[in-house]
C-alpha cells in the first residue's frame, strides 16, 4: 500500500544545525518515515527524537531541510454538517446552494479538508495554551479609531411590543473600534475622548474626529463587525489577525469591533456589564446607527467564543425580521449550550486548575476596575468589596453564580446558563451562518454542538475541526487557519443575492410558546 507524504520545506540558514534547528520553536517538527506502515508503527516522537538531535550535520544555505509527516499525524481535518434543504444563492442567472458556495469558493471550508499544524500544537491544549501565552504584538498590528456610543432612551419593536434598549434612561455607553491605517494617526485625538472615559486606549487605538466618521464607511465596500470574546476586547489576537486578511486585498472590507461594556478599557457610564444574553448593544448599533447613517451598507458579523453566542442570540432573537443588510455570519469557537459547556470547562486538569480560574479571576479584574465607577451601587457588587472572604469565587461558574446572574435579573448560574444558550434560537436564524467549531477545544467542549438545529435550518452550515482548541487554529507556521477561508467566504457571499425560501422549508414557529426570548429591563 503506497505511503502517503506531505513535504513540508523551510530554507536552512548556513549557519544551523539541525540541533540548532530542532531546539528552536520556529522548526521544531519531527521526521516520520514510513513506508507501507500503519500509523501505530510510526516511530513515536519521544523514540526518535534523539536520532533527529544527534545530528550535527551543516547544511548550505541553497539545501533545503525535508520533514516529513504522514498524512493524518498532525493534520487537523474538517467535518461538516449540513442542512437537508440548504438555502440557494443566486446571481445573474445562476444558482447554488449554501453548500455547494462553500465548497467551490472556499475548498478549505469543505467536509474533508484539513490543514497541517506543529507537533507541539497537536492537541487543544497546546492550541489553547499558545493562544493564551502570546500576544502577537508583532503581527496583524491593526490600528483603530475609537467611538463612544450614547445608549439613547429609544426602543425598538418586537412584533407590537416597544422594547427598550436598555434600563438606564441614556446613561449607558459602549464603544466601538473602526479598523483604519496606520497613516490615520491623530496626535490630537485625546481632544475627542469624552469626558466620561478615564483609561488609557489600548495600543494603536485612538479617539474618533466625530467629524470624520462618516467618512470612513461612506463607500460600496461591505463591513464585518466583530465581537470578541470573555472580557475581551479589539485587541485580541484572533480579531486582529482576521481583520488583517480581511480587510485587506483582495477582500477589502471595512472592519469594526464592537467592544463589550466595560471591555478594552472603556469606563461604564451605567451600573451594567456583559453577559452570553445581552444582545442590545449590537441591536442598538445596527438600529439605531449604522442603518440611519450607511443605509446601503452590506453587514456581515462575525463573534468569536462569548461574542459569537451573543451575535448567534441576537440573529435567532431577529428571526425574520433581521435587518436585511446583514448577509452573513460566522460563528466561532462558541459554546451553544451554556450548561454543558460549564461542565466541560471543569472536565480536564488544567480546565480545573488553570482555565477557569483564571476566567474568574479576569472578570474580577474587571469588576475591580469599574467598582469605584458605577458597579458599587448593584448590592451583590458592594457587598463582596466589604468582606470578599464571604465569597467563594474559584471557577467561572462562581462568577456567574454570583454576579453575572444577579446583575441580569436571574437568580443563579444555572438560570442564566439555560436562558443564553443560543442552541434554543439556532433555528430561528434567518441570515446564511457559517459555524466553525473544533472537536479538541477544552474550553466550551464540542459535545453539544447543535447538529440537529443545522440539518433544520436552511440558513447554517457547520466546520468542526478535528484540531484547533479554543481560537487557536494554529497551522505548522504557527499562523491562524481560519482568517483566509472565512474572509474568502464573506467576500464570495457578498456577490450573489439570497434566495427567498417556501415556508415548509423552515423551522416551525415557535411564537406561542416561546415570546420575546431576550432580556428586558
Amino acid at each position: 500500500m503506497p505511503f502517503d507524504l506531505i513535504f513540508v520545506v523551510w530554507s536552512i540558514n548556513s549557519n544551523k544545525t539541525v540541533q540548532s534547528i530542532c531546539d528552536s520553536w520556529q522548526f521544531t517538527l519531527f521526521c516520520i518515515f514510513a513506508q507501507s506502515i500503519k500509523p501505530r508503527h510510526i516511530i513515536t516522537r519521544s523514540s526518535f527524537l534523539p536520532h533527529l538531535l544527534s545530528s550535527t550535520f551543516k547544511l548550505q544555505t541553497s539545501q533545503i531541510f525535508s520533514l516529513f509527516m504522514v498524512r493524518g499525524f498532525f493534520q487537523s481535518v474538517l467535518h461538516t454538517h449540513v442542512p437537508t434543504k440548504p438555502v440557494s444563492f443566486s446571481k445573474n442567472g445562476e444558482s447554488k446552494t449554501f453548500p455547494d458556495l462553500v465548497s467551490g469558493a472556499v475548498p478549505e471550508l469543505a467536509s474533508g479538508a484539513s490543514f497541517f499544524v506543529h507537533p507541539l500544537l497537536s492537541s487543544g491544549h497546546a492550541q489553547t495554551a499558545y493562544t493564551a501565552l502570546h500576544k502577537f504584538e508583532s503581527v496583524d498590528c491593526i490600528h483603530y479609531k475609537r467611538r463612544v456610543i450614547n445608549v439613547e432612551e429609544k426602543t425598538y419593536k418586537v412584533g407590537t411590543d416597544s422594547m427598550p434598549y436598555d434600563r438606564w434612561k441614556g446613561q449607558s455607553t459602549f464603544t466601538i473600534d473602526y479598523v483604519v491605517g496606520a497613516d490615520k494617526a491623530d496626535t490630537e485625538h485625546m481632544q475627542f475622548c469624552p469626558e466620561s472615559q478615564k483609561k488609557p486606549l489600548p495600543p494603536r487605538t485612538e479617539y474618533l474626529d466625530p467629524q470624520k466618521e462618516q467618512q470612513l464607511l461612506d463607500n460600496d465596500r461591505p463591513l464585518v463587525i466583530a465581537l470578541h470574546g470573555l472580557s475581551g476586547g479589539s485587541y485580541e489576537s484572533y480579531i486582529r489577525a482576521f481583520l488583517h486578511e480581511i480587510a485587506a486585498e483582495p477582500y477589502n472590507f471595512d472592519g469594526m469591533v464592537l467592544n463589550a461594556r466595560g471591555c478594552a478599557n472603556h469606563t461604564i457610564t451605567s451600573p451594567q456589564l456583559f453577559c452570553g444574553l445581552w444582545t442590545n448593544d449590537l441591536r442598538y448599533l445596527i438600529n439605531e446607527h449604522i442603518r440611519p447613517r450607511w443605509p446601503s451598507k452590506r453587514i456581515f458579523l462575525i463573534g468569536f467564543s462569548l461574542g459569537g453566542s451573543i451575535t448567534a442570540n441576537y440573529l435567532g432573537q431577529e428571526g425574520n425580521d433581521v435587518y436585511r443588510n446583514i448577509k452573513g455570519a460566522a460563528i466561532m469557537g462558541s459554546p451553544w449550550d451554556f450548561p454543558q459547556s460549564s461542565y466541560a470547562l471543569v472536565e480536564s486538569f488544567l480546565g480545573q486548575k488553570v482555565y477557569s480560574p483564571t476566567m474568574c479571576q479576569n472578570l474580577l479584574r474587571l469588576l475591580d476596575q469599574h467598582y469605584d465607577g458605577l458597579l458599587k451601587s448593584e448590592d451583590i457588587v458592594k457587598q463582596y468589596k466589604e468582606d470578599p472572604s464571604k465569597f467563594k469565587l474559584n471557577t467561572l461558574r462562581d462568577f456567574d453564580d454570583t454576579f453575572t446572574s444577579k446583575l441580569f435579573g436571574f437568580n443563579c448560574a444555572s438560570e442564566y446558563y439555560r436562558h443564553a444558550s443560543p442552541d434554543q434560537r439556532l433555528l430561528n436564524v434567518r441570515v446564511p451562518t457559517i459555524i466553525v467549531s473544533s472537536k479538541d477545544d477544552p474550553i466550551v467542549g464540542s459535545k453539544a454542538l447543535p447538529t440537529s438545529e443545522v440539518s433544520l435550518n436552511p440558513y447554517t452550515y457547520m466546520a468542526v475541526t478535528s484540531i484547533g482548541g479554543h481560537l487557536g487554529w494554529f497551522d505548522y507556521r504557527h499562523e491562524r487557519w481560519y482568517p483566509k477561508p472565512i474572509s474568502k467566504l464573506f467576500h464570495e457571499m457578498s456577490h450573489w443575492d439570497v434566495d427567498d425560501l417556501p415556508k415548509e422549508c423552515l423551522p416551525h414557529a415557535t411564537d406561542g410558546i416561546w415570546k420575546h426570548d431576550r432580556i428586558v429591563q
